[in-house]
């Protein structure tokens, strides 16, 4: 299963049975609008979770639990009993569970499909896509952006060898997953991450001009070296637009084209699905 149709999938039955259980209080009276309210923010979170990941459910969690709180002020002016604040501290746990919790698997299990699927396109140390992905993912977006003029850009994510050169190969593979892992939660659930042969990380950002990806580009180094705790020196990014940078990303893929990718194509999800 492609993680597209993964995402629909959650987001139905979670709508069915969040307002579907709304729907079913509605015939005894209802649960109260604040509370209505309650199981609307629930959804958005769930909503949020399964399309940009762990990031963006912990933000729609933090938002819906301001929400809810100050639609409660009048409750908590009046005086909380043991049973009320049970109620309120559980409505913001289920926030935090689905958006950060639900957030982090959504950004795993596309992943997992994809290793279930073809385990060729899956990277050993770090758990993202590879090259060989990389290669026909950057095809894909470059042919919808010559057919259909669909902007997309790339962000190429280089780590100095100097950062792993005295490191024991676990504390390396360590080093790897812990970048992989950043990038992966930072970046929407649409884009792509993936880590070619030569331990650079390219992510694809689908449907975002060169000025969107230069945005991103930003905040990845910053977030990087914050992981690894390096300094400035110790890592290079380079952002590429389809519009802009049309010959420089026609060489980027041309050096991942390797003699087996033309058996890849259909293990690769389009990134624009």
């Amino acid at each position: 299963m492609h993680y597209p149709r993964f995402e629909k999938l959650i987001i139905g039955v979670g709508a069915v049975a969040i307002f579907g259980s709304l729907a079913l209080s509605m015939q005894t009276g209802g649960p109260g609008m604040v509370e209505v309210v309650a199981q609307v923010l629930l959804f958005g979170v769930l909503v949020a979770a399964a399309h940009w990941g762990r990031r963006g459910g912990m933000l729609a969690a933090l938002l819906a639990s301001l929400i809810y709180i100050a639609l409660r002020i009048p409750l908590l002016s009046a005086g909380l009993t043991t049973a009320d604040m049970f109620f309120i501290i559980a409505r913001i746990g289920a926030f935090g569970l689905v958006g950060i919790i639900g957030g982090e698997v959504c950004g795993r299990i596309k992943y997992v499909f994809a290793r279930v699927g073809d385990t060729n396109t899956i990277d050993d140390w770090s758990h993202v896509y590879n090259q060989r992905y990389a290669y026909h993912a950057i095809e894909q977006a470059r042919a919808r952006y010559a057919r259909y003029g669909e902007a997309f850009s790339l962000v190429i994510v280089a780590l100095s060898p100097s950062l792993t050169a005295e490191l024991r190969p676990k504390r390396q593979r360590t080093l790897v997953r812990a970048v992989a892992n950043y990038l992966r939660d930072d970046v929407r659930m649409v884009d792509e991450v993936c880590r070619i042969n030569d331990g650079r990380f390219i992510v694809l950002l689908p449907h975002t001009a060169k000025s969107g990806g230069t945005v991103v580009e930003e905040r990845l180094l910053t977030g990087v070296l914050k992981t690894v705790g390096a300094k400035d020196e110790s890592m290079t990014t380079v952002c590429f637009g389809a519009a802009e940078d049309t010959l420089a990303m026609g060489e980027l893929n041309a050096s991942l084209a390797a003699p087996d990718t033309d058996h890849a194509e259909a293990s690769v999800q389009d990134p624009v699905a």
